[in-house]
This record gives structure tokens, sequence and C-alpha cells, in this order.
């Protein structure tokens, strides 16, 4: 993944602690030692270990957690965010209980709209009140539903719900039975519509709906894997890369095959096909993918295009179907650059604060193949790209490190 300027820090003899923990992680590492998750239920002042049979000790390196009640039905549902993969995780309640509970999403109207720092205090008969606070913030790298949720047991009624607003306005509700309501600063509550219990799945997943276009400020030169064909020498190259059971591919060629895309030279890649002929290629077109969307071996979704102006620099990625049009106008603005070429790859209006216009740093792509262990790749790329790279003041560094690490290779 892309580096900052301070990218390469100390031990380029491959002693970096920071690329080495990235690179355990890569391959599956365990910050936590494959430990579960643990979850202690509160019994009565002293705590219980109910980690397995709630479901929730799953042994990845979690890093937030938040929870809501995904589906309305009355209980809280948990999401685990991971540093390691699946990056997150839904963890429905499906528990049997003869409980029940009450959400209430509170909307200010003489106070702050979302109503941080309101208080309900909810009383219910025989029992000691609940009180919860709607927070801006409730841990770390995560937030749980600003939504308050109260657990009550079958035989509870509700006695009244007192809530403390923002400017320390009261309001007291009465006549309510558990549910979901949403509340508006001195209105009466409105009762929402109950979910099911199931959580339906989405019948076309995001694999086969996702579109996506790119249109990088910083073009990255490929020259070193990808070959321009004789044909294609004056003209931008699309380098597409398909999946054989892909639904959206086998559309999208279709496309092509009635309405082939115009000044531009196509290039159709087979995964399957090049997982047998090129292996190494498309671990470097994973590679690329990663680098530019920040990720780690993510699953690429497909089909994914590379655009390639007539120097051999990457210039627009497309993630999904590409839209013949904004291909059309991309390839016509290829040779932009400066304050024109930085408007247009940011995919919203607005004003510059800063008038800097930074570049790409093929220093930080081969600190990716090093990573990734592609030494003669990376040898061959910085050949290619010697004229730039040497620019760079870590230069010098980074080829130290590609030494050091060659000398590692080859000692048995």
């Amino acid at each position: 993944m892309p580096l900052g300027n301070s990218g390469i820090g100390p031990g380029l003899d491959g002693s970096d602690p920071a690329r080495q923990l990235q690179e355990y992680v890569r391959r599956g590492a365990s910050f936590s030692g494959n430990e579960s998750h643990v979850v202690f239920s509160n019994e009565e002042g002293s705590f219980k270990n109910v980690s397995s049979i709630t479901g929730l000790d799953s042994k990845d390196d979690g890093r937030s957690v938040c929870f809501t009640d995904w589906d309305l039905d009355g209980d809280l549902d948990v999401w685990i965010g991971n540093r390691s993969g699946p990056q997150i995780r839904f963890f429905q309640n499906s528990n049997p209980s003869d409980g029940q509970g009450i959400n209430i999403h509170l909307s200010g109207k003489s106070c702050n709209r979302d109503a941080i720092g309101a208080r309900v205090i909810l009383k219910a008969r025989g029992n000691l009140p609940q009180t919860r606070t709607v927070t801006a913030g409730s841990g770390f790298l995560a937030q749980s539903s600003k939504t308050l949720h109260f657990g009550l047991a079958k035989e509870d009624i509700i006695e009244e719900i007192e809530i403390l607003w923002p400017g320390n306005k009261a309001q007291n509700i009465s006549n309510i039975v558990p549910g979901n309501y949403h509340i508006e600063q001195g209105s009466e509550p409105v009762k929402l519509e109950l979910r099911s219990k199931e959580i339906t799945k989405d019948p076309n997943p995001l694999q086969e709906t996702f579109n996506d276009r790119t249109f990088l400020s910083q073009r990255l030169p490929l020259t070193a894997f990808f070959e321009r064909p004789q044909e294609a020498k004056d003209k931008p190259l699309l380098i597409c890369l398909t999946v054989e059971d892909c639904k959206v591919c086998v559309a999208q060629k279709k496309e092509w095959e009635l309405s082939p895309p115009a000044d531009v030279h196509l290039q159709l890649i087979s995964e399957s096909d090049l997982a047998i002929s090129d292996p190494e290629k498309l671990r470097i077109i994973q590679l690329t993918y990663d680098h530019f969307f920040d990720v780690s071996a993510r699953e690429i979704p497909t089909p994914l295009s590379f655009l390639i102006d007539q120097k051999n620099r990457l210039c627009a990625i497309y993630r999904g179907p590409i839209d013949q049009d904004l291909l059309l106008e991309d390839c016509i603005n290829i040779g932009i650059n400066g304050y024109q070429l930085r408007s247009r790859s940011v995919p919203f209006s607005g004003s510059w604060a800063s008038k800097q216009i930074s570049s790409a740093r093929p220093l930080n792509f081969v600190e990716d193949l090093l990573d990734a262990g592609l030494l003669d790749p990376a040898a061959n790329y910085i050949n290619k790209e010697l004229n730039s790279l040497k620019e760079d003041e870590l230069f010098p560094m980074l080829l130290k490190r590609l030494e050091a690490l060659k000398s590692d290779r080859a000692d048995p």
C-alpha cells in the first residue's frame, strides 16, 4: 500500500518493524495470537464468561465493536471491525428470550438536531429506573447507534419515560409500550414498523453490481509490466481483467462486441488464463489495485480495468462495468495535467484550500513489490523507471533494501 514521505524508515536491510508487521498481517498472522474474542455477562455483580454460547468467540484481530438493534426486533445486535480479514462481521442476536425491549431515537428542535447530550430515564413498575444518554462517540474506531435501547423483562410495564433535553428542558411521556419509537423534541412518540428477525440477502450482491471509476491525479508508470501492442502506439490502452463465471463480465464483453469502445485499444485478460500462463502478472495486477485503494489482497471487483496513456502511465481505474460515454470523456482528457487534472480526479465540486499539486511516487510502488516478495519485478521496474526514481531522495536506501533482500534470498 502507498506510504508517506517517511514511508521507508530505519532498517532498510529488512529489519523495519512496521513493514515486517504489515507483511505478517498480509500472510494471515494474528495480533492476538489467534485468541478468541471474549464476552462476559454481568450476573448480579459478578462476571460470567459467555463467549462460546453467544457465538461471538471468533479468532479475528478485533479492533472495534458497536451495538445496535439492527433488525428492530427488541434486542441488540453486534458489529465487530477487525484488523485482519474479514474486516467486518455482523452478529445477529437470535437467541431465544422471554424479554422485550424499547428503542428510542431522539431528534432535537431547540437543541442540536442529533440530540447529543439528551438523557432518557425509563421507569418500569417495580424496577429501578434505567438511564441512557445520547453520545457522539462510544469507542475506538466505531460508534454505536444513537438510538437508545432499553431491555425489559416480559412482565415489565413502562410507567413513564422522562427526557432531559440539552438546555434542561424536560419532557415526560406515559402510556407507552415496548417497541421502536422516534421522538422529536416536544412532540408525541411516533411508533416505527417492526422488521422481521430474518435478515434477507441482497439478490444482487455487491460484486455483481459494483460500479466505480477513479480518475487518477497521480499517474503511475507501468511500462515494466504492460507491453503496448504496435496497433495501440498512438492510442490509450484499456486493460480489462475478467472472470468467466462473472455475469457482469459476460455482459460487458457482449456490449463491447456489439459496440467496441472508440479511440482506445481494448485488451481483455482472463483471470483464469493468467493464473496459469503468468501468475506473477496476476499478482502485480492485484498489488496495483491494493496500492491505490489502500487494501491488502482484498478480492478485486470484476471486471477490473486499467486505462493507460500513450506514455504507459496508469490514468484511471474502473471497478465493475464501464460507462462508454465516461470512458470516451476520460480518453479525451487523458492528456490534461496540473490543476485541471487535480480537479477532474475529485468526484465532487468544491474549492481547493491548497495550491500544491502532488505527483505519483513510483518509489512507494516499488516498496509494495518488495513487501510482496516480488524482487525480480521490483528490479525490472527500477530499470525501466530509473530516471524518475533517481530523483527521489530515498532511492539509494531503496537500492540497499533490494540488495539486502536479494542476499537473504540467496542464502541457503
